[in-house]
């Protein structure tokens, strides 16, 4: 079926005659008259891509007999404000399907028995209100922690006047209140589970084409059902308490120091929901993390010097959410809250669980890094500083190809960013520095971060006697790599480098011999011993043996990228002169 509306203004109900079983593509993309309500016809099988895009709908009823809603059906339809879904099989729905579409602004309703599958199923889930009736209906219908007592408010939402009571819950929750009248605040709290004779249980989840799969865990799961009293409509929250040996807010010591004061440096993950922490997808990330940071020179051979550390973050759901993804992250970590979609965060709550190291404290977290693994495996990352020296390094599991994967953007960020105070090297544009037409003065933040003694792998003048890296370009033992090479910090004029390739380029495993330089005199300086550039000289190893030019970017169109993810990959933010800590 391919029908378009043109030139009548549509409201109340569309419905579609019973023997349509396919929508086609674009069938109603872009109908801005057609608003109103439309109701899906009985027979049908397949909402087809970009069917309803666009439109000013502000309802859809979705028959009983739809198996799949493909990408893009209902995008952009930024007044829709219902859906009911009768199907008892949730339809497979792709992620786009209801791009725009805000989805914690009313309920997705759908059959009583089908409401836990609902809250499993892939992009349905996304939903965070799903329920039987849209005037009885709970914030979150599925609420994951640990052992350790934990408390979750929502809000039950029930008509004006009226009356609800909790039905039953497990005898290890308790709801606050357990009875009200209308929309109220409540309170699901779970006692801490006993280590010893820990239960297990199921937990089932679906897969793109709809399939389940049943895993077991160890801790114990149940359902609050909260009833709407005269009506016999019901809503529920499931349960789930996972067995595992941390929580949140606990503390690992990684590595203690034998070498100096002690550099101390905190992995932290966001986005990993109790489930991902039970199974170890947290610890293992983490671990992955310090040994990519300490893989790389000269890290790898001051290794000796730092005090690491792991906090845990519990968040509510797992995965980082975007625009369209709607997710509770415990330290706040989005897609696309920065230029470019780059990551956002909540620097404050990072600052406050890095303070819970025993060695870390208010007045030396500008010496204190921290490293945040994102629960991604998308390309991106993003350096927050403050002019004191704090920083917080926001690094997804990327699983691009080499050099732009977990290991490449973790020592980009957190080892040349986050701890070495060094510039992005890599171009963008083809444009002088000062005179861009997409960034205009770049140059700005570079003196920015000269003033404060960062930036040393960077100038912006080609003077070879001028740049910070002069006393190595004539040093034999650095001659034959390191000179002054214009491009970088995005441009290909204006700004010079001291080598023509580098970790602070395209992610490859080496820094340039005056980066190398900069990160040990900081490593000397957090450890309370003097830099000696002989010294260094001496222990200093690295050199890199690739081919210079094979991995380097090359000066193209800003419109043009070189891999799937170029771009994504960000400027540190400057935040301003140090973190208000609000802890």
């Amino acid at each position: 079926m391919r029908c378009f509306i043109n030139d009548t203004k549509f409201s109340g109900t569309l419905i579609i005659p019973d023997n349509v079983q396919i929508i086609e593509s674009r069938a109603f993309n872009g109908c801005g008259r057609l608003n109103g309500v439309v109701e899906l016809p009985e027979d049908l099988l397949i909402v087809s891509d970009g069917a309803f895009a666009s439109c000013s709908i502000e309802g859809v009823v979705i028959n009983s007999n739809v198996e799949q809603i493909q990408g893009s059906a209902f995008a952009g339809c930024l007044q829709l404000n219902s859906i009911v879904c009768k199907a008892k099989v949730p339809p497979t729905l792709d992620a786009s399907a209801f791009a725009g579409v805000a989805k914690d602004n009313f309920v997705v309703e759908v059959p009583e028995a089908s409401v836990a599958d609902y809250t499993l199923a892939p992009n349905w889930n996304e939903f965070k209100r799903i329920a039987a009736h849209r005037e009885f209906s709970i914030s979150r219908n599925l609420f994951r922690t640990l052992n350790a007592e934990n408390s979750k408010t929502l809000v039950l939402r029930a008509e004006s006047g009226a009356t609800w009571s909790v039905e039953s819950c497990p005898d290890w929750v308790t709801v606050t209140p357990s009875s009200g009248v209308g929309k109220t605040e409540i309170t699901i709290s779970v006692n801490e589970m006993s280590v010893v004779n820990v239960a297990t249980f199921d937990v089932e989840t679906y897969d793109s084409w709809g399939s389940t799969t049943s895993t077991t865990y160890k801790g114990r799961t149940g359902e609050v059902v909260f009833l709407l009293n005269g009506k016999d409509y019901r809503t529920r929250t499931r349960v789930e308490q996972y067995d595992y040996t941390y929580g949140d807010g606990d503390v690992i010591t990684n590595q203690t120091a034998t070498v100096g004061n002690g550099v101390n440096i905190v992995f932290m993950g966001d986005c990993f929901d109790a489930q991902d922490i039970a199974t170890g997808k947290y610890i293992n990330g983490i671990n992955e993390a310090i040994e990519h940071f300490f893989a790389v020179e000269p890290y790898k051979t001051y290794r000796d010097y730092f005090n690491v550390y792991t906090v845990f973050g519990l968040s509510s759901d797992s995965g980082i959410g975007t625009a369209n993804t709607i997710r509770e992250a415990k330290f706040g970590s989005q897609y696309g809250l920065q230029a470019a979609g780059s990551v956002g965060v909540d620097e404050n709550i990072c600052f406050e669980y890095a303070c819970k190291i025993p060695t870390v404290t208010k007045g030396n977290i500008h010496q204190t890094p921290i490293v945040l693994i994102e629960n991604s495996y998308e390309y991106d990352g993003i350096t927050y500083m403050w002019d004191d020296g704090s920083a917080i390094a926001l690094v997804p599991m990327s699983q691009d190809e080499y050099p732009f994967d977990f290991r490449g953007v973790l020592q980009h960020e957190a080892g040349g960013h986050a701890f070495g105070k060094l510039g992005d090297e890599y171009i963008y544009h083809n444009s002088f520095i000062t005179s861009c037409s997409f960034c205009g003065d770049a140059s700005i933040p570079v003196r920015h971060a000269h003033s404060l003694g960062w930036y040393k792998n960077l100038s912006l003048t080609g003077n070879i006697y001028d740049v910070a890296w002069s006393h190595l370009i004539f040093d034999e033992k650095y001659q034959n790599t390191v000179d002054v090479y214009e491009g970088g910090y995005m441009h290909t004029r204006g700004c010079f480098r001291s080598e023509q390739n580098s970790c602070m380029n395209n992610n490859i495993p080496y820094f340039s011999a005056i980066s190398r330089q900069a990160i040990v005199e900081r490593i000397m300086e957090y450890a309370g011993e003097e830099f000696s550039f002989e010294e260094w000289k001496a222990k200093d190893k690295g050199f890199y043996t690739g081919s210079a030019s094979s991995a380097t970017r090359m000066a193209i169109e800003p419109s043009v990228v070189v891999s799937s993810g170029v771009s994504r990959q960000q400027p540190p933010k400057f935040m301003g002169e140090k973190p208000e800590l609000n802890f």
